[in-house]
C-alpha cells in the first residue's frame, strides 16, 4: 500500500475486526484527539460513527472507526443555513445520538437548543450548568459559595478597566495583593457572536505584560485575573446522572505547554478532597453528561485550588480511553440506553502523550531517562496512535515533516 493509498480520505466503511453494528452517532467538532478518542470509545463497541463540523484534513478522519465525514454549512447567529443543513443530515441517516465534542460545537447547539429537531436525541447539559461551566467567572462565584478553595483572584469589569486601569496604573490588582505570575482569563473561552475563535488565557509574569494584556487583549465581557498555585495540574474526569457521579477518573499532568495545554499525563490514585469537591459542584448543578474538573494540587503540602470546568468532553480523553474507562460508550448507555450502573476498572499509572507537541515541549523542559526510555519503547501511550488504529498517528507525523520541511525551504529561500 502506498503512502498516498494509507492517508486517503476516508469514505463511508466499517471497521475492521470490529463487532457487528448496533447503533450510529454524529459527532461534531474540530478537535482532533477529541474526536479520534470519542470514535475510538464507541467504535471499539461496535457503534457506527459519523464526523461534522470538522477540518476535512483532520488526522482523526483517518480512524477506521469514523464511518463518514460529512460537509456542513458553520454555525451563523445570522443564517439558518447551518441548522437547515443539520436537520437534514440527522433525519437522512436517523442518529441515536449527536454529540457536540468541543466548545465550538457545543456553544451553538446549547445556544439554539429551543431550534433543534425535537425527534433528535441532541447531547447537551442543563441551561443553568451550561452558564455557569462556560463562565468563569460564575463558576469561581459558585465554588466559593460552595466552600471550595479557589486561588486568589480578582475579576476586571470594562468599567474596571476604565476607571481604576488608566495609565498603565493597575490599582485593582494591587489591592488585593495578588502576585506574580498571573493568568489573565476570559470570562468565556467561546462567545456567541464569535464562536469561531478561541479565547485562551494568557499567563503574565510582570506588571508591564499585565497592562499589555488588559489594554490591548481586553475582552467585552471582562476578565478573571488568578495567581498561579503552585503544584501538579489534576483532573477529575466524571459521568454523572442528575447530580450523581457514575464514573469517575483521576489524571496529573507529568508536563504541560507555556499555555496551560498539556502533553503528557499520567492516571492516579483518588485524591478524596478533590474527589469531594467535584461531587458538590456536580450535586449543585444536578449535572447530566461528561465533564473535567480542574484543580491544582501539592502533593508535598496537600493544599489544592479549584480552577475551572470543562463542560464537555476533554483534551487528555485519550489518556482516560488507553485507562480503560471508557466515557464516550458509557455516555452513549446513559443518553440512548438509560444505564446508570457503571463498574469501571480503570487502571493507575498509565500514561498518555501528545507525541508532537511533547517532543517540542522537550525544548524548554527537561526529559527523564525514564521518561525517555518509556517513549523510545513504547511503554507509553500516544493521543494520536492505537495498535488497531495506526493511521491518525501516521497522518499527523506526515503533517509534522510537511511542517519542517516548509521552514527549512524558506530559510533556504531568504
Amino acid at each position: 500500500m502506498s503512502l498516498a493509498e494509507l492517508i486517503e480520505q476516508p469514505e463511508s466503511r466499517q471497521p475492521e475486526h470490529s463487532q457487528p453494528l448496533t447503533g450510529q452517532v454524529l459527532l461534531l467538532g474540530n478537535d482532533d484527539r477529541v474526536l479520534l478518542a470519542v470514535a475510538r470509545g464507541l467504535g471499539r463497541n461496535g457503534i457506527s460513527v459519523d464526523v461534522g463540523w470538522c477540518d476535512p484534513n483532520s488526522p482523526a478522519l483517518q480512524s477506521q472507526y469514523v464511518n463518514a465525514f460529512h460537509s456542513l454549512a458553520p454555525y451563523s447567529a445570522d443564517d439558518d443555513g447551518w441548522l437547515d443543513a443539520l436537520h437534514g443530515l440527522v433525519r437522512r441517516h436517523g442518529y441515536d445520538l449527536v454529540i457536540p465534542c468541543n466548545d465550538f460545537a457545543v456553544v451553538p447547539l446549547q445556544l439554539e437548543r429551543e431550534r433543534l429537531d425535537p425527534d433528535t436525541d441532541w447531547y447537551l447539559i442543563n441551561d443553568d450548568a451550561f452558564q455557569v461551566a462556560f463562565d468563569k467567572a460564575k463558576t469561581s462565584e459558585l465554588a466559593a459559595e460552595l466552600g471550595i478553595n479557589l486561588p486568589r483572584e480578582c475579576e476586571i469589569t470594562a468599567d474596571d478597566l476604565e476607571r481604576g486601569f488608566r495609565d498603565r496604573e493597575f490599582t485593582l490588582v494591587d489591592r488585593r495583593s495578588l502576585r506574580f505570575p498571573l493568568y489573565v482569563k476570559p470570562r468565556s473561552s467561546i462567545t456567541a457572536c464569535d464562536v469561531a475563535n478561541k479565547r485562551a488565557a494568557r499567563r503574565v509574569n510582570t506588571p508591564d505584560e499585565l497592562a499589555e494584556v488588559l489594554i490591548h487583549e481586553f475582552p467585552d465581557d471582562g476578565v478573571l485575573i488568578q495567581e498561579s498555585f503552585s503544584g501538579e495540574g489534576i483532573g477529575v474526569e466524571v459521568l454523572a446522572h442528575e447530580g450523581q457521579i457514575l464514573m469517575q477518573l483521576q489524571h496529573r499532568r507529568l508536563r504541560e505547554t507555556i499555555d496551560g495545554g498539556s502533553t503528557y499525563r499520567e492516571t492516579i490514585a483518588e485524591i478524596p478532597e478533590l474527589t469531594h469537591a467535584t461531587a458538590k459542584l456536580v450535586r449543585r448543578l444536578n449535572y447530566t453528561g461528561v465533564g473535567m474538573f480542574e484543580f491544582r494540587h501539592d502533593r508535598d503540602t496537600g493544599a489544592w485550588v479549584f480552577l475551572e470546568i470543562n463542560a464537555r468532553f476533554w483534551g487528555s480523553l485519550p489518556l482516560a480511553i488507553a485507562a480503560k474507562a471508557n466515557f464516550p460508550f458509557a455516555l452513549y448507555e446513559l443518553l440512548v440506553k438509560g444505564k446508570t450502573n457503571f463498574h469501571t476498572n480503570h487502571t493507575i499509572g498509565v500514561r498518555c502523550r501528545n507525541l508532537i507537541k511533547d517532543l517540542r515541549a522537550f525544548r524548554h523542559q527537561k526529559a527523564s531517562e525514564f521518561e525517555l526510555e518509556n517513549l523510545l519503547f513504547g511503554k507509553d501511550h500516544l493521543d494520536f496512535y492505537a495498535p488497531d488504529d495506526w493511521r491518525p498517528q501516521v497522518a499527523t507525523l506526515m503533517e509534522f515533516a510537511r511542517s519542517l520541511l516548509g521552514k527549512v525551504t524558506r530559510r533556504i529561500d531568504w
